[in-house]
């Protein structure tokens, strides 16, 4: 999964606007998308759909502008209430312990 940061500030809370190249690898084609996403919540895994983000075509690197930010934090100071889930997902837990042992 790639790792997230924090592009520069905006003010708008709309999908932002996509800078001249990527901050990571210096990709030209940067392009404003809506993500999903997974957070732990203490015990919990819970996923965070359309979350507005620009992301780098050759790298995959993911950003994220201000207002985006403090709306996930908002949500995970919440807790992730359950009642306010859209959906619920089932998920396979795999080891690799279990492949050491075959």
């Amino acid at each position: 999964m790639p790792t997230t940061s924090s592009a520069p500030p905006r003010s708008s809370s709309a999908d932002p606007e996509p800078p001249a190249a990527c901050a990571s690898c210096g990709g030209a084609e940067v392009h404003a998308s809506r993500v999903r996403s997974a957070f732990w919540h203490d015990e919990r895994l819970v996923v965070v759909e359309d979350i507005p983000a620009l992301v780098c075509a050759a790298c995959g690197e993911r950003f994220y502008d201000d207002a985006t930010v403090i709306a996930l934090d908002l949500l995970r100071g919440r807790g992730f209430p359950p009642e306010s889930a859209r959906a619920e997902l089932r998920v396979g837990v795999f080891s690799l312990d279990d492949l050491k042992k075959g």
